[in-house]
């Protein structure tokens, strides 16, 4: 703990519509997926006023010699300690909906949300890295490490490397760099730097709320007007930091929104699929337009026809015969079928548009077109185009059409499974959605994920 007078900054902190928060963490390790929180302390401030919280955890794993030595807590201090779950209702209402600054921020923000997340909890907030706003304030100076930092203006440490220590020494810091620097720059800084950024001050407050509950994680925000109307729907990969920044750019379908609903989801395609199914359950049209080219059966006089069509985005019975860039595509795709599967290309309506109308099946001049196209028989015909039907090839991202994906949230445990077909998800609503997006995924998942599991052939 310090004794230092941190009311100028105090004040500096009053002219922000939201609270700040100077905080630091110990933990046991730096892996974000393996160590666990060992104590949390920060300064709150707001309205001028300035509250302290600091709390050991018990983070129910041993404490490496190593991380002793460094802070000092040892196994034996946090016997009888809270664990995060248990401390978590006291403090989250601080944290939610201020402005986070720690130095190296990233460290504290992220070990933050992973244990929300383990425990089921949601956290996300606006953030400031005092390492950042270092260099931008000092740019003359080559360390900003909060070592060099403490040396540099001769702050004083009772204790280096335990939580509430390293808090007084950066708000201490902070008001030093306000004499020096001044308010205006200071100020500038802070809303230039903060990532995730700062919600907008001018929004609804219903809608600032809903903002401010964001989880940093994978879901789906839907957005209504006044009149209860759907106006947008978006897919995030951190949610509160991409709405943050939807908010400040302003304009759009979301100036009309004044409420907020989000859907939590497991992944990216979880997200697509929750997508499609509010557009769906809203009677929305996808905005994508053309997202491929397939191929359509079509019957003609009786007899099974095969046609180019643009694939639009929206709802299918059935997922999609084939998935092309273009059309010239999926018609060298069409000859390649009808030729391995001798299906007739006069029947099925794919000769080159240069033939003038009547002319004679040029496959059946050679001798090599199948038995229906010589005697006429349209039954046989159709038969086999039935037959050579889910063979159609899928081009572009893979040679397998159906696959069932597995998205899982390696905090929670929690795992969602999913189905896919030629650019087309499977919806709860027992229809097939089909956008860029879905297709975009896709081609990420078949990338970077196949051969790990989550990605196998349906």
């Amino acid at each position: 703990m310090s004794d230092a007078d941190l009311s100028l900054l105090a004040d500096f902190f009053r002219a922000l519509p939201m609270p700040v928060v100077i905080l630091d963490l110990e933990t046991t390790g730096g892996h974000f997926y393996a160590d666990r929180i060992t104590e949390l302390a920060f300064l709150h401030f707001w309205q001028g006023n300035i509250t302290a919280v600091q709390q050991l955890i018990q983070p129910n794993m041993p404490i490496s010699d190593f991380v002793r030595d460094l802070t000092g807590i040892s196994d034996e201090m946090l016997h009888g300690q809270p664990t995060f779950a248990q401390f978590a209702p006291q403090v989250l209402p601080l944290l939610r909906g201020s402005l986070l600054i720690a130095h190296n921020s990233r460290f504290d923000y992220t070990f933050l949300r992973h244990e929300c997340r383990r425990n089921g909890l949601t956290f996300a907030t606006a953030g400031l890295c005092s390492v950042q706003l270092s260099r931008k304030l000092y740019p003359e100076f080559f360390k900003h490490n909060l070592d060099s930092i403490i040396e540099r203006h001769g702050l004083a440490v009772a204790s280096r490397h335990r939580a509430m220590s390293d808090v007084w020494a950066v708000a201490e810091y902070l008001q030093l760099a306000l004499c020096e620097k001044g308010a205006p720059m200071l100020g500038q800084l802070m809303q230039q730097l903060a990532n995730p950024p700062m919600l907008p001050e001018n929004l609804p407050a219903g809608l600032f709320q809903a903002a401010s509950a964001l989880p940093d994680e994978h879901g789906v925000s839907v957005w209504c007007n006044a009149a209860d109307e759907v106006v947008a729907v978006r897919t995030h990969i951190q949610a509160y930091r991409e709405v943050a920044a939807l908010l400040r750019r302003g304009g759009g379908a979301l100036a009309q929104a004044v409420r907020l609903e989000f859907v939590p989801t497991l992944g990216e395609l979880h997200s697509v699929a929750v997508k499609g199914s509010v557009f769906y359950r809203n009677q929305l049209a996808p905005m994508d337009g053309i997202v491929r080219h397939t191929i359509k059966v079509e019957s003609v006089s009786g007899c099974l026809k095969t046609r180019v069509r643009p694939l639009k985005a929206g709802f299918l019975a059935e997922p999609p015969h084939g998935l092309f860039a273009n059309p010239k595509a999926a018609k060298r795709a069409l000859a390649a079928w009808a030729k391995k599967f001798a299906l007739c290309p006069t029947l099925l309506g794919i000769l080159p548009d240069e033939l003038p109308k009547g002319t004679p099946c040029p496959v059946s001049l050679v001798g090599k077109c199948s038995a229906a196209c010589e005697t006429g028989d349209l039954d046989a015909h159709n038969r086999a185009v039935a037959a050579a039907l889910p063979f159609l090839p899928l081009m572009d991202w893979s040679r397998t059409p159906r696959v069932d994906v597995t998205e899982r949230d390696g905090l929670s445990g929690q795992e969602v499974a999913l189905r896919c077909d030629s650019g087309a998800v499977w919806l709860p609503e027992q229809v097939w959605f089909c956008d860029k997006e879905v297709l975009a995924v896709m081609k990420r998942k078949f990338k970077a994920q196949k051969g790990r599991g989550e990605v196998r052939a349906a």
